[in-house]
Order: C-alpha cells, then structure tokens, then sequence
C-alpha cells in the first residue's frame, strides 16, 4: 500500500520537484503525493481524506500558518505524523514545532535523500501507531464480545443452576437421580467458572480491569478457601494443609486472590497423579501445602504439591496464555491453558509477581510462589471476619464414586471398554451403558490398552486427548496388532475438525462422535457395530456349516481369519494339530487365540478346526473320492469317526452327502 502524503506549502515549483525527484516511488506506487499551496487549502483536504499517512508542513504560508495547522492535526487526524520543512530552521522554531507535535524537521534547502528518509522513517511510526490502534479496538471489541457473551451464558446457567438446585433440596428427592443432578450442578458451575476466567483475561487485554482493594482478614478468608477443597483432596488420597503466619486486618482485592489461590490450587490436585485404588485415607506421602507469610509490606502465598513435577522444556512457557503440554508430553490430563495464564497477569496487575519450581526427579515436585505487595487496614476500617469466597467459584466437590455396575449380563453379552480420563464423564457413561452391555473402564490410553489386550472386549469407546497415550495412537495399536484387529473403536472428542476427523478415521476407528454427544446417539451406533459384529460371525459360521458357499478361504474379509484357515490348509490332513499348536503357529497365548476365534466365529478354536475339517472334506467327497480317503486327507485317524462327527454337522453321512444333490446358496 502507497504512503499517502499530503505537501502543504506555497512555493510554485514544490510540486514539480517533488514529482521529479521522486519519480520512480510514485511510478511503483511507494509514494502517493497531494498538494496543497495554503493551510486552509489543506485543512479542507485533512477534512475530506483523512488517512494521509505523512503531512510535509511549510511554516510561512497564507492563511494558516504550519504551526497553526500542526495544532489541528491530533483533532483530524490522530494517527498521522506532520514533518516541518522549512527556511526557518533556528532553534526557537525548531522547538516550537516539537513542542506542537511534529514529527521531525527538515530544513530548505532540502536534501533528498534526507527527505526520503524521513518520509519513510515517519511513515513507519504512522503504521505502528496504526497497527497499536487496530490491536487496542480488537481488543476492544473482544472484552465487549466477552461481556455480552457472559451475559448470554450467564441466563442460561443460571437457569440451569437454579431449578437443579431447587430439585437437589426436595425431600422425596429419589436416589436414583442425585447423582446426575449433581452433575449437572457440578459441570454448570465449572462452566460458568471458565467463562468468568476468559472475560477476565479479556479485561486484562484491554486494561479495563482495576485493583478494588478492601479491609478483611486474609487469613480467614484463603483458610476457607482452602477448606472448600478438602473433600476433593480426600477423594483423591491427598494430604492438603494449609499453614498462616499473616494475622490481622489487611486491604487486599479479595476477587483477585480468589482467582490466583483457586487455580493453584485447583492445579496443584488436578495434576497429582491418579492412584489405582480408591483410598482409606489421605496419603502423607501425595501432599499439597498451601502457607501464607509475610510482612508488613509484603504476603507470599507458596503453594507447593508432590506430583510429577513439570519438565524444564514446558516450565518457561506454563504461564503463557493457552498454552498446553503436547499430548502425551506427560501422563497427566491436558488443561485449558487460562488458569496459570491468569494468575500471572493477575498478580502482574497488582504489583506482584509469580515464580515456579518444579522437578521430575525424586522427590518430584512443583511449588508456585506468588508475592503481592500488601498495605494493613486502618484501625478504623471494620474487618469482614469470614468473608465468603465468591459465588462464580465452584464448588470443588468430589466426584460421586464410581456405581457397581450390573454384573449379571451372560458372559457371551458384548464387552464395552471404555477409556476416559474424565472421572465424571467416565463415571456417567459406564453407569448408562452397563444396564445393556458389560462394561470395563479404564483412566488413560496406556491402562486401556492392557485392558484390551488382556479381555479382547467386542468395542472399544475411547476419548482422544489423554494422558500418556492419547486415542490416535490407541486406535493404531488396536487396528495393528493382530490379536485386537478385529476390535471395534469409537472415538469421543471435542477435536471436530474435518482434519482431527481424517486423522482419527485414518488411525481405523469404526465411528467418531464430537463432544457434546447425544448418548442416544451413541447408544445406537453400538447397536449398530454389535449388529455388523454378529452378522459376521453369523456368516464366518455358515462358511463352515453350509457347504454350499464359497470356501472359506476365498471369500473372509477378516485377514487375521484367512492367515488362520491358510495355517489350518497347511496341515490339514495331520491329525496332530490342535488348539496349542494352532496359537504356537499364529504367535499368540491359547487364551488369546480362544477369545479371538470366539469374538470372530462364536466358535472355540478345537470346534473351528474340526469345523474347517468337515468343511473340506464336503469338496472332496463332491469331487469323487472315497470316505476313506476324505477322511485322512483332513486329519480324521479313522474314517468312523470321521463320519459319525460329518453327520453331526451336515444331517448326512458322508457315502448320503457323496450322493444328494446340492442345494443352491
């Protein structure tokens, strides 16, 4: 885009001049001139256009004079930058145009190349001043987004939060339904929570957000903050204490605090490693310590936690605005990327400042510190003993334990494993799914893949974004070992793109559904999978029992299956092939090869085998060959028993079947 410089000044020849000297940056389009020979000539132009970049202003003009014009150029055109060139270059005018606002100060007779320089150093600052002005209004524009926006959301979960309130307090309440209420009310209340941190952020952005501070007892107040956190903490068998050394009455901004000690400590147990077993009692050895000190001029909040601990690549970058370890990075879940952000710029506009350390070397373990600049109230400032944390916190209450799920399905009922590091949404959907399916869940990628592989389950649901192996990654193992080839996957994620899509489907998952979902949905697309599951198997069973059909061999889409019927052609006619040889041959432990047959064929291996057996021997004997012969040409030690196991399969003996005709398919 040209520079866009107007020329005021009353000499004749200034137009022709400049045209000539700088002919070549108006002929690519650098430079872009209008001219003016009297201010009021000009003020009529700054009037009409103003987005002139560069204004190159004579002092001694009819009318208005430069410096006369200069005043008006903040009220016209507050983004544009005036340079004097003019004869009159003595210190005294000199100063008075600074002092007016010009830019820089060129004097006749003019050099050009100092010209041009100055022409494309001011039109330079023009464009930062610009670009600064575009950054504010955008920012402008989000914290007013935001608010509307909260706004917006705020009615709804207040309608969602009120009536489940109401619902929560009845007293014929049935128990059946409190535990989703309590979702419900739970999720709601986090939810606003984010939205209440994004807005925040927003305000920041755009500097709208001030320090309010007030007289109260900041120990009291952090104290039952912490204490909000407590059952969670016992939940999760963790020691949470909280130690102060900072009595009395101070003035502090107690919406702020709130912010910066909620997250950390929010963080501090969200972050701890999960256990494997539901704890008796809270573990002295997983702690989180929460201690505020200081002095008269000064508090320090440390909160300090026994976790993993954060790595040196991701610990420069954790308070950067949305800012997450990548997936996999560590085997904890993913954040949002807002908490440690706001924190910092919270303290940052306090006067304070935050500091981390952290190792994952034993003994692992991170600490924050945040310090903030404190004044005492005065005597006669009443303090607020008690003050109540604020009503947008939410309350951080324990996940209610996972249900006992039905353990009366047959055991040949289809097997659902479901992988959600999610305790809630876990808990949730095993509870929905165990009345039609037996269920198993797992934490993470890493304890579902054990689990899969040591019960070979009919579908896998699985989330994507995961702790040390994310759902990407388990799809591919699950699609690529052959023993979990077979194994059905749903995705559940709030990745929706149509790229996270692809790379999902190119992994091998059978479906994906984006969060939100509908659990009908979800529901009928099992029902559809176990259908296509079923029917399969129906049809690998007729292969065998119907020898009418195709052989086996040429038709099976499953490729596991076709390498099994290639072993068993290989050695069909030994009679010493059975189960154990059978999975020695194909690499894999009986109990594998026992729960693989099954989930394909609904067959045991030795059934299969002598399935397979019969199937090529009722070829044989259509082609002519005797009863003795078929039956040790597939591995029968005696053509009677070879017979009498043919009539079980197919209601004929085999000298009947040589003989009858042969159905159609």
């Amino acid at each position: 885009m040209a520079t866009k410089i107007l020329v005021v000044d009353d000499e004749e020849d200034v137009a022709d001049l400049l045209g000539q000297r700088f002919r070549h940056k108006i002929k690519d389009g650098t430079y872009d001139f209008r001219f003016a020979e009297s201010g009021q000539q000009a003020l009529t132009l700054m009037q009409n256009e103003p987005d002139f970049d560069v204004l190159l202003l004579d002092i001694n003009m009819p009318d208005i004079n430069g410096l006369t014009l200069l005043s008006r150029l903040p009220e016209l055109m507050p983004l544009s930058r005036a340079v004097i060139v003019s004869a009159y270059g003595d210190m005294d005018n000199i100063r008075t145009a600074m002092n007016r606002g010009a830019f820089d100060f060129v004097c006749k007779p003019i050099n050009f190349l100092d010209l041009d320089a100055t022409i494309e150093k001011t039109a330079q600052h023009v464009q930062q001043l610009r670009e600064a002005a575009q950054v504010k209004m955008m920012a402008e524009l989000k914290t007013h987004f935001f608010d509307n926006i909260t706004h917006e959301f705020r009615t709804p979960l207040t309608l969602i939060l009120a009536p489940v309130a109401g619902l929560l307090q009845l007293p014929d309440l049935p128990e059946s339904l409190r535990p989703d209420l309590l979702t419900v009310e739970r999720n709601a209340r986090q939810l606003l929570y984010l939205i209440n941190q994004l807005l925040e952020l927003a305000r920041l952005e755009a500097g709208q957000l001030r320090v309010a501070l007030q007289p109260g007892l900041l120990s009291d107040y952090l104290r039952e903050l912490v204490d909000g956190f407590q059952a969670l903490a016992r939940q999760r068998g963790i020691t949470l204490t909280y130690a102060a050394e900072l009595p009395g009455t101070w003035l502090y901004d107690a919406e702020k605090v709130a912010h910066i000690a909620y997250n950390l400590l929010a963080n501090a147990l969200k972050f701890m490693p999960p256990l494997l077993a539901s704890p008796a009692a809270p573990d002295a050895r997983r702690q989180v310590t929460v201690h505020l000190s200081g002095g008269p001029e000064r508090m320090r909040l440390a909160v300090a936690d026994t976790g993993v601990g954060i790595s040196a690549a991701n610990l420069p970058r954790i308070f950067d605005r949305f800012y997450q370890a990548a997936p996999g990075a560590t085997q904890l879940p993913v954040g949002s990327g807002i908490g440690l952000a706001l924190v910092r710029e919270l303290t940052t506009l306090m006067g304070g400042q935050v500091s981390v350390q952290s190792t994952t070397t034993p003994p692992t373990g991170t600490t924050f510190v945040v310090e903030l600049p404190l004044q005492p109230a005065l005597p006669s400032e009443p303090a607020t003993p008690g003050t109540t944390a604020p009503d947008w916190l939410p309350a951080p209450m324990p996940v209610p334990p996972a249900p006992d799920l039905p353990s009366d399905h047959a055991p040949d009922s289809p097997l659902i494993v479901l992988i959600e590091d999610n305790e809630e949404l876990r808990t949730y959907l095993a509870r929905q799914l165990a009345p039609l399916y037996r269920v198993l869940a797992a934490a993470n990628g890493a304890e579902g893949w054990q689990l899969i592989q040591q019960e070979l389950p009919d579908v896998v649901v699985s989330d994507v974004m995961m702790p040390e192996l994310d759902g990407y990654e388990l799809t591919y193992r699950i699609k690529n070992t052959p023993a979990t080839d077979h194994v059905a996957v749903v995705l559940l994620t709030a990745q929706g793109t149509h790229s996270q899509r692809l790379t999902g489907l190119r992994q091998g998952a059978d479906e994906y559904l984006t969060k939100p979902f509908h659990l009908e949905e979800l529901v009928l697309r099992l029902h559809n999978i176990l259908v296509r599951q079923q029917r399969l198997r129906t049809l690998y069973g007729q292969q065998l029992s119907r020898p009418e059909l195709s052989q086996p061999t040429e038709t099976v889409q499953n490729g596991w299956l076709r390498s099994l019927y290639e072993v068993l052609e290989k050695h069909l006619d030994d009679p010493e092939l059975n189960v154990e040889r059978l999975a020695d041959q194909l690499a894999m432990s009986r109990k594998t090869l026992l729960r693989k047959v099954q989930a394909l064929t609904h067959l045991a291996p030795s059934e299969l085998i002598q399935q397979y057996r019969l199937r090529k021997a009722a070829d044989l004997l259509r082609a002519g060959h005797s009863v003795a012969d078929t039956a040790y040409a597939v591995g029968f030690n005696t053509p009677a028993y070879f017979g009498q196991c043919f009539k079980d399969l197919y209601q004929l003996t085999p000298s009947e079947f040589s003989t009858a005709p042969i159905p159609q398919p």
